[in-house]
């Protein structure tokens, strides 16, 4: 029987477009990865949803137009400072003579410091001290007059990294003291890093509130901590850290800059370029040092200016590609030098351009790359691969920077250039564009956002659309154009605004999302309801945030799919249209169902998408689990919720097909490994413990990847039905 018009789908209907859904699949040589792995991928169907498969049931998008404008209910969170630098102030920070007089007594501290002497490092690490558990960053004009206590987190710590004078200068003793009462209902801490030169009421001069960072650490001391933080993987890193920090010539380049102020950031960048050279095998020191000081300083735009035409050209390419193949950043750079000077005819007479006249390692010489080989996976295997990059990783940055700043008229072109990249047939080459164009963002937002971001965020192609996510990765990391970004987003995801701009919403929230967890969850469950149904997007942004995530925040995820499982009734965003008036009876039972089924299929997707990239552990039998398992077995709260998850999918009619499926991808895999078979026989049994009919699908399934001459995981499922109580009265089906 055919759905009449305004009929809400059947379970059925959505169990099959669920198991469609999870079919859909981005493969070949598109997806050719570049840089350094992280510990899980999300998959290859991230990003390459298309406008016609964001509707779950083919459903034909209606066009709204976008109003603008809207205002939201709070403020964006301050930035989240990443794990990795929390790691790195954490086993890398030299305390300076006297840092242990330091504390933030009264729950606020305001720190005097010059810039480039490490005060935000510093401050990192008195919060760390003071037991925080997570760090968050201020904008630099933050109004510390209207943080509250509802606005904060328990137990966090937050900087606000070089303040403003005037953000200084306007406070008084009561606002001070309010801060502190607000700070410390929730135990938490804020920390302001300061110019010694800007005035401090003199009021908070004869309180507790003020401090002044000693002197920093010899550059040899960071030197060395940081050099034996980045080779610690290394079996033999510590030994050979100290053995690099007393060589001759590493003394003597220290002691060139040592009595600078800005030393200690020095240091920590020339241990990143001593370690790259020592992982990459290329550790000449001479050569290091004759290129390191070809950047310095005010030396870097005389290098950067004297390249010539070809060269620049790379250089640019290179920086917005970093860690990619030589014959990639290649081409791109020969598309640069079309682009900024298109060929024109040549007079009669006069010779071609030569081909062989620039030799590869004279170019890497002078942009000051080096190509190392490395092993990556193709579409047909482990194959060896020429990867280029800088010797100095900051390069990249600055050269974009010098660019941008100083070469005015090249912008259109270097536009356009980057447009067409991001178009690129492989995958990570789009996203370099992308990042490029996102550095530009940072220095120009609103130029950028609109002549290059929002037109992306418009497109009809999918491609386009995941590059405006993708660009807003780095001014939505950037303190001083964080909010304006992130309200963007929030504007773009309301249902007054265009379909495919709501498409990159849904798509940016997977990129920034875990800078406001709880706004982008909010934001899915608004964008999976309505005429749009941008459900498989969220899905793929779900399982992009759980990639990128730490346990708390993944915990987090989890539970808001739970909790949607229970349709809960929601209200509508600020600013949406459904905001305005109420909703009908028909149109909040809609929502939920929509809810319901987006639980389900973002689940699903993740615990099918989400996988380790190398096996779990160096056992010879191990293999690369499915990424919830890894979590489940390394945090309880974790487990217990994916076990909730699964033996509710698992009997769900919506859910049902496509769960055993996925189910039955998780045996296949752990099948050769025994620590995975027990671990997943272990998470089923603890799952189904309370809940008799998922117990009899979990029975039934087991049964049936141990069956006939071509069984697919007999011995998980031997695993299984061994973990399993007694056997079931029915199999719950």
């Amino acid at each position: 029987m055919s759905e009449e018009p305004g009929d809400a789908p059947s379970d059925q209907q959505l169990s099959e477009a669920l198991v469609r859904g999870l079919r859909g699949e981005a493969g070949g040589d598109d997806n050719e990865p570049f840089g350094e792995p992280g510990i899980m991928t999300g998959g290859t169907r991230i990003g390459e949803v298309s406008a016609e498969r964001d509707a779950i049931l083919g459903d034909k998008i209606s066009h709204t137009y976008f109003l603008g404008g809207a205002a939201r209910e709070r403020e964006p969170a301050p930035l989240t400072v990443s794990r990795q630098t929390l790691e790195e102030v954490r086993h890398a920070f030299v305390a300076p003579k006297g840092f242990d007089q330091l504390s933030v007594r009264q729950h606020l501290l305001i720190l005097r410091v010059a810039g480039g002497r490490g005060g935000g490092t510093a401050a990192i690490r008195l919060l760390l001290d003071e037991g925080v558990a997570d760090v968050r960053e201020l904008a630099p004009d933050a109004a510390l007059r209207r943080i509250s206590a509802d606005r904060l987190e328990p137990r966090v710590g937050y900087l606000l990294r070089n303040a403003t004078r005037t953000v200084v200068e306007e406070l008084t003793e009561f606002d001070v003291a309010r801060l502190c009462e607000e700070l410390g209902a929730r135990d938490g801490r804020l920390i302001l890093t300061v110019d010694p030169a800007v005035r401090i009421p003199a009021g908070l001069l004869e309180r507790e509130y003020t401090a002044t960072l000693p002197d920093g650490p010899t550059a040899l001391d960071v030197l060395a901590a940081h050099l034996r933080h980045r080779l610690r993987h290394q079996e033999t890193g510590s030994r050979r850290a100290d053995e690099i920090v007393g060589h001759e010539s590493v003394i003597g380049m220290v002691a060139e800059w040592a009595d600078r102020e800005d030393r200690a950031s020095r240091a920590a960048a020339f241990a990143r370029v001593l370690a790259d050279a020592e992982r990459a095998d290329d550790f000449d020191l001479e050569r290091i040092r004759d290129r390191l000081n070809r950047v310095a300083d005010a030396k870097f735009e005389a290098w950067f200016d004297d390249l010539d035409y070809g060269n620049r050209c790379f250089a640019i390419s290179l920086a917005t590609l970093p860690g990619y193949s030589y014959e990639i950043v290649s081409d791109a750079a020969a598309e640069l030098e079309r682009t900024l000077t298109p060929p024109v005819a040549r007079e009669p007479g006069t010779p071609p351009p030569d081909p062989f006249k620039t030799l590869r390692s004279s170019r890497l010489d002078a942009v000051l790359a080096r190509v190392s080989c490395r092993p990556v996976p193709t579409r047909y295997g482990i194959t060896p691969m020429e990867i280029v990059g800088f010797i100095d990783q900051s390069l990249s940055w600055r050269i974009l920077h010098r660019v941008w700043t100083e070469y005015p008229q090249t912008r259109e072109a270097l536009l356009q250039w980057l447009r067409a990249l991001a178009r690129h047939p492989v995958v990570a080459v789009r996203q370099g564009a992308a990042n490029a164009v996102g550095v530009f963002a940072v220095q120009a937002f609103d130029y950028v956002r609109r002549y290059v971001i929002h037109p992306w965020a418009l497109s009809p192609n999918a491609v386009d659309r995941h590059a405006a996510a993708t660009a807003l990765m780095a001014p939505a990391g950037d303190a001083a154009v964080s909010g304006a970004t992130r309200l963007m987003v929030y504007e773009w995801h309301l249902d007054v605004s265009k379909p495919n701009v709501r498409n990159t919403a849904a798509r940016a929230y997977g990129c920034i999302g875990l800078a406001d967890l709880e706004e982008a969850l909010d934001a899915f469950a608004h964008l999976v309801t309505g005429p749009d149904h941008l459900v498989q997007v969220v899905a793929n942004s779900i399982t992009s945030l759980i990639v990128q995530a730490d346990d708390k925040s993944v915990l987090t995820i989890l539970r808001q799919l739970r909790y949607w499982m229970t349709s809960p009734v929601l209200d509508p965003p600020n600013g949406s249209a459904r905001a305005r008036r109420d909703s009908t009876p028909q149109e909040r039972a809609e929502d939920q169902r929509s809810r319901l089924y987006a639980a389900y299929f973002a689940f699903l997707t993740v615990a099918v998408d989400a996988k380790l990239v190398k096996p779990v552990d160096d056992r010879a039998e191990a293999t690369a689990w499915h990424g919830l398992l890894w979590l489940a077995d390394r945090n309880g709260d974790i487990a217990e919720v994916v076990g909730g998850l699964w033996a509710t999918a698992l009997v769900h009619p919506i859910s049902h097909t496509a769960a055993v499926g996925v189910l039955e991808s998780w045996a296949e895999t752990v099948e050769p490994d025994g620590r995975g078979r027990d671990t997943l026989a272990r998470l089923l049994a603890s799952a189904t413990r309370d809940n008799t009919r998922a117990r009899g699908v979990v029975y039934q399934q087991a049964r049936d990847w141990r069956a006939g001459t071509d069984a697919t995981a007999p011995r998980t499922a031997e695993a299984v039905l061994a973990a399993l109580p007694d056997k079931p009265a029915r199999d719950g089906r």
